[in-house]
Parts: C-alpha cells; structure tokens; sequence
C-alpha cells in the first residue's frame, strides 16, 4: 500500500488533494522560495494528525504545517516535498473561559477572529502582527509572532499557558493547563521553532481585560534623531504607550508618492503613538506628560486624534508604505531586525551607507518602541546585479544588527530566508545545542525538514 492510500485510509473522504493543482497553491509562502509537496491533507482532528505523522515517521517522509501562507521566512515552504498538513480546515475558537481568561483555539484560528471574540467577553488578545486579519494563531505560535501592541504586552510566547501537539512518534502529548501534573519535558521550547519539532494541534491563550480608553498621537520630527530622541524619552518614563511606531523619510516619501497623503514641508520622520488605560485619571495623566515631553523635545508639530477617522487617518499612513514600497520595485527582502533604542539610529544611518554603496533603494520603518525595525531592501529579480547586490547588502544589515547589539529577526523567524546568516550571531557550539534540541524531539527530521539550519537524520 502506498503511503498516499494509507493516509487515505485514516482520513474522511476529501480531505487528501494530491492534484497537481492544489500541490501548486501550496508550493511556496509570501517568498521567492518554491517547494513542492508530494500531498496536501485538510486536517480536521487531531487525531488525524497523529496517524498521518505516524505513517510518516515509519516512512521517513516530511511533515510540514501550514496556516494561511502569510510567512515571511519561508517557513511553510515544502523544500523537501512530503505531506502538507493545512490548518485552515482546523480553525474553531473551542472556547473562551471569561473567569479564567483563557481562550482555547485550533491553530487555524484567525487572529483578528480571536481578538474579536475576545473583545465580546471585554477581553484582549494583544499580539497583533501586520497580517492579523489573515494570519493564523498557529503561524503566531510558530514564529513568535510580534505586532504593534507588542511594546507594552509583550509577544505571543508571553500569552501561551500551554498547547497540545503531536510528536514524532505519532503521540498527542499535553503540556501547560492542559497537563499540568505531567507536562512534556522542555514543551514550551516548541514556541517559536517554525514547525521543525512537533505539531501543535491545540492551543490555550491567556486574555487580559481590555483596556476601554486609549489616545492616538501622530508627530513630524525635522530629523531622524529627533524621532529616536522622542522614544528612547518616552521608553525612559512611566507612560508605557502601547504602540510606538517609526516610519523614516524615504518610506514617507515613498507613501506620498502613490497615496494622498500630506505631510508638513521637510518632515524626515512620523511617530504614531497610541496610549491606553483602564482608568481616566490616568490616561489623562499620561496625555499631559506626553505633551510636556514633545515640547521638550522640541517636535516639530503633533496631532491627537480627535475621532475615529483621524486616528484611522494616522493608521493609514502606516499601511500605505508597505503598498507603496511594491509600486517602486517589483521586488524587495523585507528583513525584520531588532536592535537596541540607544543604536537605531546608527542602524538606520548604516542603511543610507549600504544603499548608496550598493545602488539600491532601502526603506526602514516598524516598531520603534521594542527596536524591531523593518528593512525592506528593494531590487528587480531580473536584474542580476541588482539580485546580487541585495543579498549582500541584506548580510551587511545583519553585521551591523549584530554589531550594534541586535537580533537578524525579531518576529519573521529564520525559516529558509536567514539560515545561511545564522551564524553571524550564533557560535557554532550554540548552533549544535540548537540541533541536539531538534534531534531529541525530531530524531528522523520529519518535521519541516531544512528549516533554521540543516541536521542528518538519526
């Protein structure tokens, strides 16, 4: 019996599309990287999932899990063909426990869907990566998925209080609240390991009550430095905003440019600055200090959204530079860095150095406040001076994060897109603990094999 007519034989009828079509759809995430998978099965029970892995692991076929494809890294990408176990039939919110605050999902569970359902219990989900209204709690859980909020709350791993996954052998193993007496040693490791050591079928999300007031700044700084002046002050007082977000001159211009939008004459960056609270007093409080410190920062000028459309005014300004940035170049390595407050600056002034040398257009915007920025290096990948230049202009970026203190991801993971890069930052006796950790979950390497870096089987 072939291994297709064994998975068939232990799924309901439809769930296994092995057509060319549906094998193509899935062949790739929002990267250049292409794999192919030899099968794609709509998973629906967990139960499923154990007996697919387990036909797997006798046969030494890869397993690779993926939600809606919003990857960045190249991390649901079947390199190495194998079984494809798509999460978006698995997407119900089991339950949301409001004593608790506890909400219990499959891993297709879309994160605005979450968030919503949060919100009708007065509860808060807060992670909120750019793709929520399309990504997957699964996908979140696989990178350690960051966001705007994230600031002030913290990333996904922060919310985790356990999940349910199988493991290489095919056994549905419990940890966190699901098993609190017998958790799978080392479990909570599996947050952020882009697939590579189990598959997680379950996950149980800790909610915060939802803060009920908030404010929404926008300012225009005359310089760079200015702009990072403003948030290494704000990060230096009680205020705690819960978003801080950095759009740079050429992403501005590059906003302006396609959209409507206006800016004051020689404005070099924007901060938008959103502060929330459960209290009045407080937020009250925290509008006058805010105020105080633009002034002594002498920015240039700032608004505070006085309705919904002006703050949404604001927001747009940020969605628009990602839409602008693929109106300029057909292609671009978005890199998602992180690097201390006290060097963002002399990270983004090393871009400006790097661009010029290698005639290539670089746009940084993101989240200013954690230091997790988004450097979007922008090529023609018909050009092969220009492909070429870009990937070394992307592992210049990445010396210089790890140079000045940083990290070569902050929440897009390293998947396919930065192995190669890995040890820029990681000592090769780092990066072989990293591997025995693979090997003890994953001793044949079926899970999302090739991932992160490359291990020999056994």
């Amino acid at each position: 019996m072939s291994i297709i007519e064994q998975i068939e034989a232990v799924l309901e009828k439809g769930s296994l599309d092995a057509s060319p079509e549906s094998r193509y759809v899935f062949r790739t995430d929002t990267t250049k990287f292409m794999g192919n998978p030899d099968v794609v099965v709509n998973v629906r029970t967990e139960n499923e999932i154990a007996k697919i892995v387990s036909i797997a692991s006798k046969n030494g076929v890869a397993v690779i899990a993926r939600g809606a494809g919003t990857g960045m890294s190249g991390g649901a990408v079947p390199i190495k063909g194998g079984i494809l176990l798509n999460f978006e039939t698995m997407n119900e919110i089991i339950k949301i426990d409001p004593k608790k605050k506890l909400a219990f999902v499959q891993p297709g569970v879309i994160t605005d869907d979450l968030r919503r359902s949060a919100r009708e219990f007065g509860l808060y989900y807060p992670p909120d990566p750019s793709s929520s209204a399309v990504s997957t709690i699964g996908g979140n859980f696989a990178e350690n998925a960051g966001g705007l909020h994230c600031v002030k709350y913290g990333v996904t791993s922060r919310y985790v209080k356990g999940f349910k996954f199988v493991d290489s052998s095919g056994i549905i193993q419990k940890c966190g609240v699901y098993d609190e007496d017998n958790t799978f040693p080392g479990a909570f490791v599996m947050i952020g390991s882009e697939g590579t050591l189990g598959i997680v079928t379950e996950i149980a999300l800790e909610l915060i009550d939802n803060p009920p007031l908030y404010d929404t700044y926008i300012t225009y700084h005359d310089s760079l430095l200015n702009a990072i002046a403003t948030v290494i002050k704000l990060k230096g007082t009680a205020i705690n905003p819960a978003v801080i977000e950095l759009i740079d001159k050429d992403a501005l211009k590059a906003a302006v440019t396609y959209t409507n939008i206006t800016l004051p004459e020689n404005t070099e960056a924007v901060l938008i600055i959103k502060l929330d609270s459960y209290f009045l007093p407080e937020l009250l409080e925290k509008t006058i200090l805010i105020e105080n410190i633009f002034s002594l920062m002498k920015v240039r000028e700032f608004r505070k959204a006085e309705n919904e459309d002006e703050e949404r005014s604001f927001w747009d300004m940020r969605k628009a530079v990602s839409t602008s940035i693929k109106k300029i170049s057909p292609d671009k390595m978005n890199e998602d860095i992180c690097v201390p407050l006290s060097n963002m600056y002399s990270f983004i002034e090393s871009t400006r150095d790097i661009s010029e040398k290698y005639s290539l257009k670089i746009v940084v915007y993101g989240h200013a406040g954690d230091g997790n920025l988004h450097v979007n290096i922008l090529f023609d990948k018909n050009n092969k001076t220009e492909s070429n230049n870009a990937r070394l202009a992307s592992e210049e970026v990445f010396k210089k994060t790890i140079e000045l203190g940083g990290n070569i991801s902050g929440e897009h993971g390293i998947g396919l897109a930065k192995k190669n890069f890995l040890s820029l930052q990681y000592s090769k006796n780092e990066i072989a603990f990293m591997k025995k950790i693979k090997k003890a979950f994953d001793p044949d390497n079926i899970f999302n094999p090739d991932k992160i870096f490359n291990v020999t089987k056994g």
